[in-house]
């Protein structure tokens, strides 16, 4: 993971992410990493159908896949479990350059 990626989840406790490849032509997919109050880190890979995203819906749990939902204790767990998301951890950056919905 890119060192501004890790100052921003310890210093700034803000997220990060990363576009991944959706499993359909008809949906986008994210990887999102959230820093917790406990001092671990939720790992989250949902896709979005593309009509939602197009029409500025709001985004919340119940219209989203979630593929992938893992809680890890450190920062150099959240390595491997992008990686288990499909992605690569270096991608991981702050959510408007990736274009994220939320």
């Amino acid at each position: 993971m890119q060192i501004q990626a890790v100052n921003r989840l310890l210093m700034s406790k803000s997220e990060v992410a990363a576009r991944r490849t959706s499993s359909s032509a008809e949906s986008e997919s994210w990887v999102w990493v959230i820093p917790l109050r406990s001092g671990e880190f939720r790992v989250r890979a949902f896709e979005v159908l593309r009509d939602l995203l197009a029409d500025d819906n709001d985004i919340y749990d119940g219209n989203m896949s979630i593929v992938h939902d893992e809680i890890v204790s450190s920062i150099d767990d959240v390595d491997e479990s992008v990686i288990r998301a499909g992605v690569d951890p270096e991608e991981l950056d702050v959510p408007w350059k990736c274009e994220f919905p939320l």
